[in-house]
């Protein structure tokens, strides 16, 4: 029973969760012919496999399991760092060379090798430590989205290829984390970014035709720059990689190989010399690219516009995961290969970043919309995961990554709390204004309907757990992130506190605010979901062990390795 049908399926675990979405749109295919209704059961069965497979996915990682081979220990380090893993050829294919060879008495013989015709694309995929938690954040955030757009009773499907584009995304989001080949990263980045300008121009309010073509045009900007640098990294890997033979000097697109072999081949020598006179037009490429469309200020624009016009299940992928592709492009990437530019550079982009959170977090202080406000503050929030991540230490990449994942539960409670129409829910007038700030409880006083004051109590446990307070999930990383800043730049450790202690005024002010759900009915659903996130915000601040058990050991390897010359920090 579990050779026949468990194992094939843990087996690959990545492969399936890609898969399903493709299965899903021929179901719904299917399911159209029956109406609006079997749609709705084919895309529920769907997103609650994919849920399933990611939580198995998760549950079944091994962290410490070594590796699986000498040539990989040498090439990875002693622990399998990327499971799961398959393989399939995609453009070029292997074909049988002569080549000639000496033996040990110095006769020389010609044998058969395997050699590569033309570049080793691969359609390769598995997941690290890093990655399996982006997944299971993705598969979590799109069912939620999903679920509230093509899920709706009282909805025909007015948009009628929005279930297709929901599986779209779905498909193009994992396939972006478990990608082990930089054509298929960036196949499925630019992919995701159409899908949802799909979903929001299709399902957005009367500006999304403004909106989607400035938000497009940032996001494909950075994506264009980001194919050019790993191209580039694909071209000096080629140059490095010492190559017996011609037969074997075929270009290579496997992530885990480029990384590890600039790694490896760049420590001194010629090699060394060759990559210190390019890696700089490389590093900046993919600095800019990958951080450009995190919407950071003075670029939070198109990013705040498109979360504001787009639909609420949109909304939430797109501040929960979408906008967070950037941070793992930096962790994928720039942190291992290019970790002393990055000390280099360390004090002015931690600084630059820092002023940029500190900015965007000044002007969600000022907004009085809860979209846009949300809006600038995951902007704010994604700029100090960010700076974690420059810090190159062990407390500043957990502490970044889980800030990451804490923010990407807290949003999405959050987005799903809020009302559908919020610009009635704020402030009417200067005199609403002072009665609304001199009592705290304002809104409970006014509003006492049992369930309002759920919902009320459901957004201030957001708005605690976006803050940090202890024993939910934000917490972790609000404390563990200012020690890694703390040991690299004093400047970026202030600006990270200034700007953390003004969004917890900031939310604490928003907290007073009255909510109007005066229109909206309470549903089982919404029990299901809020009472899910509630839980999961709960479980990663009072036992976060069970993410940094499996986190660590990949944060570990991108860390130089004692081989690699250091600089005096």
């Amino acid at each position: 029973m579990w050779d026949t049908l468990v194992r094939p399926i843990r087996e690959h675990l990545p492969l399936w969760l890609m898969l399903l979405p493709v299965f899903g749109a021929v179901l719904v295919g299917f399911a159209r012919l029956a109406g609006a209704a079997a749609v709705r059961q084919a895309m529920l069965v769907n997103l609650l496999m994919s849920v399933a497979f990611s939580v198995w996915l998760v549950a079944a990682y091994e962290p410490l399991k070594p590796a699986s081979s000498q040539e990989q220990a040498a090439l990875l380090g002693p622990l399998e760092r990327f499971q799961f893993r398959d393989s399939f050829a995609w453009v070029g294919e292997t074909r049988s060379a002569l080549v000639e060879r000496l033996n040990r008495r110095g006769e020389r013989r010609i044998i058969e090798v395997p050699a590569q015709w033309g570049p080793n694309i691969r359609f390769a995929i598995g997941v690290d430590g890093i990655s399996v938690w982006f997944v299971a954040l993705s598969m979590l955030l799109v069912s939620l989205g999903a679920n509230a757009e093509c899920g709706m009773r009282n909805a025909e499907l007015s948009a009628p290829h929005s279930p297709v584009a929901w599986l779209w995304l779905q498909a193009s989001l994992v396939g972006t984390f478990v990608a082990l080949d930089v054509a298929l990263f960036v196949t499925c980045w630019m992919s995701t970014l159409l899908a949802m300008a799909w979903l929001v121009g299709s399902g957005g309010d009367s500006q999304r035709h403004d909106v989607v073509p400035r938000f497009l045009k940032v996001s494909w900007w950075g994506g264009w720059l980001v194919t050019l640098g790993l191209g580039g990294l694909v071209l000096v890997f080629g140059w490095l990689r010492p190559s017996p033979s011609p037969a074997e000097s075929s270009l290579i697109f496997s992530i885990p190989e480029l990384i590890a072999g600039i790694r490896q081949w760049t420590v001194a020598g010629e090699n060394a010399f060759l990559w210190g006179s390019i890696n700089s037009w490389l590093f900046w490429l993919l600095v800019v690219g990958f951080t450009w469309p995190l919407g950071l200020a003075p670029l939070h624009r198109p990013f705040a516009d498109a979360f504001v016009s787009a639909p609420r299940g949109v909304a939430l992928v797109l501040a929960g995961v979408l906008l967070k592709i950037g941070v793992y492009g930096w962790l994928r990437f720039l942190v291992p290969v290019f970790p002393d530019l990055l000390r280099h550079h360390a004090d002015t982009f931690t600084t630059l970043v820092g002023l940029s959170s500190l900015l965007t977090a000044v002007l969600a202080f000022g907004e009085r919309d809860w979209q846009r406000r949300i809006a600038l503050a995951t902007s704010s929030s994604v700029g100090l995961s960010l700076i974690g991540m420059m810090t190159q230490t062990t407390e500043g990449l957990t502490g970044g990554l889980l800030r990451v994942l804490s923010h990407g539960l807290t949003v999405g409670l959050l987005v799903w709390l809020l009302p559908r129409e919020v610009v009635g829910s704020l402030f009417q007038a200067a005199a609403a204004d002072d009665r609304c700030f001199a009592d705290e409880f304002s809104g409970l006083k006014k509003t006492p309907d049992p369930v309002t004051l759920r919902r009320l109590r459901l957004v201030r446990f957001a708005l605690f757990a976006w803050i940090g307070l202890p024993g939910l999930s934000g917490f972790v990383a609000e404390f563990v992130t200012p020690f890694g800043l703390f040991q690299q730049e004093f400047n970026a450790a202030a600006l990270s506190l200034m700007t953390s202690g003004l969004i917890a005024w900031m939310w604490v002010r928003a907290d007073r605010e009255p909510l109007d759900w005066s229109e909206q009915l309470w549903t089982r659903r919404d029990t299901f979901v809020a009472a899910t996130l509630v839980t999961l915000n709960i479980a990663m601040g009072v036992a976060p062990q069970f993410v940094v058990h499996r986190l660590q050991p990949s944060l570990m390897s991108l860390l130089p390795r004692p081989a690699e010359p250091l600089e005096a920090r």
